[in-house]
C-alpha cells in the first residue's frame, strides 16, 4: 500500500487530501511532517477535497464536518484482525457550516484526543446536516507512534506482520516466558524473513519499510525504558537491523519507482542541442545521433524534454537558427522513448543595444513570425508550452516595452494555439510589468539558489534554506495573477564549488563530488516545499549522479513528494 507523505509549509495554509468516496481500495498517509509543524496549535486541521467518481462534490449549504470514533489500545483476535479494547474512549467533534467551502473543500479540525501517545484513534470522517443525517463518510484511523503519524482512509489500521512481531516480543518479555536472547533471536529472524518478503513482493515495499523504521524505534525505546537489554546487546541489535534495512533499501529502489502513482510536478530536461556564441557570432548544433544519445541518457530520470531554440540576428534579421528538421528528428526520437515534448523555449542573447539599433518594432515582428513558424515545423501540439523572452528582464521589466511584449504574447497565442509564458531568474521574477504577467498563460522561474562555496561538504540545512527563500516570491505571484508557476530551469553541476554559483558551467574539477552535490541539491528542492506551488520542473544541467537520478525517479513516481 503506497504511503503519501503530507507536508506542512508553516505559512498557515493547510494541505489538501483528495478523497473519492466511490473509489475502491485503501489510502495510507504519512502525516508526520504536518503533525510536527502543527501540534500544539489550536488551529490544527486538514483540508479534504471530497470527490464522487472523480467529480468534485458540492458541500456548500447546510453541512458540517464531523469526526466520530474511539481512541485507545487495541489487540488482535485469533484471525489476526485488529479490535479496539473495551475501555476505548469516544471522540466526537462537529465543525461549523463555514468549514465547508467551494469545490468540495472541507476543513477538519482535529481534537487533541486524536493524538494518542499510545494506541490509535479509529472512527469516521464525513459530513452531517442540521438533522443529524450523515453523508459522504469514510472510515479512518489515526496514530502517532515513535514520533511518526499515520492516517488511513477507508481501511483498517495497517499493522504489518512486523508490527505483530513487535507485539509478540513485548508480550513474551512481559510474561517472562522466554530468555531475552531467545526473544531477540526470534525477532531478528522475523525481520530477516520480512525483508526477504519485501524483496519478492513489491506491492508492500513502502509500507513495510516505513513500519520497519517505526517499529525499530518503538522497540528500542521500549527496551531502553524497561532495561531489557544491556548496552552491548542494544548496540548489536541496532547495527544488525540497520544493516538489513540498508540492504533492503538498496534492492527495492527500482521496484518502488515502478509501482506507485505519479508525483506532483512532471519532470523534464532542457536538452542542450543548440548554442549561439554572440562574441564569435557562431551557431552550433548537435548531430541527430548526438541528440539521440542525450535522450537515451535523459530517459533514465525524466518524463519529458524542453527544447531551447536560439533566436538571433546572424545576418539581415532576427530568426530562429538551426536545422529544425534535425531537431524534429530528435524530438520524435524522444517521443519514441516515452518522453513528452513539454516546451519549446526561446533564448536570445542579443544585447538591448543591438536590438534597438535594429529597430524594436522590427525585432518583435521578426520574433513573432519566426517563432510561430518554428513551432509549426516542430509539430508542437496544444499541450506544449511556448516559453519566450527567456531572462529578457531588460525588455519585460521596462514600462516602455510592456505593450509590445503583451502584443507579442497574444500574437503567438493566436498563431501557434499554444499556451505562452515568459521565464525569469529568481532575482527578477517579481519585477515584470503587471500587464505582461496578466497576458501570460504561465510564468517560468529559472531557479539557481546559491548556497556557499564549501569545497568539500554539502550541509543539507543550508541547501533547503536557500530553496525556501524563493517561496515568498512564488506565493505573491500566485496570489496576484493566479497563473501556474513552472520551474523552467534548475539544477547544478555535480561539484562542490558550483554551490557558490550553480549557474557556473566550469567549476574546478578538483571539487567534483561523485554524486553528492546534485543529490543534495534536488533533495533540498523537494523537501523545501517549493514544488507545492509549481506545476512542472525543467532541469537545465544533465544529471550525472546516480543517487540524484534515483531521487528524481522516486519523486516522479510518487514515492516521495
Amino acid at each position: 500500500m503506497p504511503v503519501q507523505q503530507i507536508k506542512h509549509n508553516n505559512d498557515g495554509k493547510f494541505y489538501h487530501i483528495a478523497i473519492d468516496i466511490a473509489k475502491e481500495g485503501a489510502q495510507l498517509f504519512d502525516l508526520t511532517p504536518y503533525v510536527k509543524g502543527r501540534v500544539g496549535d489550536n488551529n490544527f486541521g486538514l483540508l479534504i477535497d471530497w470527490y464522487r467518481q472523480g467529480m468534485l462534490m458540492n458541500v456548500n449549504g447546510a453541512y458540517k464536518p464531523i469526526i466520530d470514533g474511539l481512541v485507545g489500545n487495541f489487540s488482535f483476535d485469533k484471525n489476526g484482525n485488529l479490535k479496539m479494547d473495551d475501555d476505548a474512549s469516544p471522540v466526537y467533534s462537529v465543525g461549523k457550516p463555514e468549514d465547508c467551502g467551494p469545490a468540495g473543500q472541507v476543513t477538519y479540525y482535529f481534537p487533541e484526543q486524536m493524538f494518542p501517545k499510545e494506541g490509535i484513534f479509529k472512527g469516521y470522517l464525513g459530513l452531517v446536516d442540521d438533522k443529524g443525517n450523515r453523508y459522504s463518510g469514510v472510515d479512518i484511523w489515526f496514530s502517532v507512534l515513535a514520533g511518526n503519524a499515520r492516517m488511513g482512509i477507508a481501511c483498517d489500521y495497517y499493522i504489518s506482520e512486523l508490527a505483530k512481531a513487535i507485539k509478540e516480543a513485548e508480550e513474551d518479555l512481559k510474561a517472562g516466558q522466554k530468555e531475552q536472547q531467545q526473544i531477540l533471536d526470534e525477532y531478528r529472524q522475523k525481520v530477516t524473513d520480512l525483508i526477504n518478503q519485501v524483496n519478492g513482493q513489491a506491492a508492500d515495499v513502502q509500507t513495510t519499510l516505513t513500519n520497519l523504521r517505526t517499529t525499530i524505534l518503538a522497540l528500542e525505546a521500549k527496551a531502553e525504558k524497561d532495561n531489557l537489554f544491556t548496552q552491548a546487546e542494544a548496540d548489536d541489535f541496532k547495527q544488525k537491523i540497520q544493516e538489513q534495512l540498508d540492504k533492503a533499501l538498496t534492492k527495492v529502489d527500482e521496484k518502488l519507482a515502478s509501482i506507485f502513482g505519479k508525483g506532483q510536478n512532471p519532470v523534464a530536461l532542457n536538452v542542450y542541442w543548440t548554442n549561439w556564441d554572440d562574441k564569435k557570432r557562431q551557431y552550433t548544433q548537435l548531430s541527430v545521433d548526438q541528440m539521440k544519445t542525450s535522450i537515451d541518457e535523459a530517459a533514465n530520470y525524466v518524463q519529458g524534454i524542453v527544447v531551447p531554440l536560439r533566436l538571433e540576428n546572424d545576418g539581415n534579421q532576427f530568426h530562429v537558427l538551426g536545422n529544425l528538421a534535425d531537431i524534429k528528428q530528435g524530438i520524435d526520437y524522444a517521443v519514441s522513448k516515452g518522453l513528452k515534448l513539454m516546451s519549446v523555449k526561446i533564448h536570445c542573447v542579443a544585447t538591448l543595444e543591438q536590438i534597438t539599433n535594429y529597430g524594436i518594432d522590427n525585432f518583435f515582428n521578426d520574433y513573432a513570425n519566426s517563432v510561430a513558424a518554428a513551432c509549426t515545423s516542430l509539430g508542437a501540439t496544444s499541450d506544449v508550452k511556448l516559453t519566450i523572452l527567456n531572462e529578457r528582464w531588460d525588455l519585460v521589466n521596462d514600462e516602455k516595452y510592456a505593450d509590445k511584449v503583451v502584443k507579442l504574447i497574444n500574437d503567438l497565442k493566436t498563431a501557434t494555439k499554444l499556451p505562452v509564458g515568459i521565464s525569469f531568474v529568481q532575482q527578477y521574477l517579481g519585477e515584470a510589468q503587471s500587464a505582461v504577467y496578466s497576458a501570460c498563460d504561465f510564468i517560468g522561474l529559472n531557479a539557481y539558489p546559491t548556497v556557499t562555496d564549501l569545497k568539500r561538504s554539502v550541509p543539507f540545512s543550508l541547501i533547503a534554506s536557500a530553496w525556501r527563500q524563493i517561496t515568498p516570491v512564488i506565493q505573491s505571484l500566485v496570489a496576484l495573477y493566479h497563473k501556474p508557476i513552472v520551474l523552467s530551469e534548475t539544477g547544478i553541476e555535480d561539484n562542490y564549488e558550483a554551490l557558490e554559483n550553480p549557474a557556473n558551467w566550469n567549476p574546478g574539477a578538483q571539487y567534483n563530488s561523485e554524486g553528492e552535490v546534485q543529490y543534495m541539491y534536488f533533495k533540498g528542492l523537494i523537501e523545501s516545499g517549493i514544488l507545492d506551488y509549481t506545476t512542472e520542473m525543467w532541469i537545465w544541467f544533465g544529471i550525472t549522479s546516480s543517487k540524484a537520478q534515483a531521487l528524481l525517479r522516486q519523486y516522479m513516481n510518487g514515492v516521495i513528494n
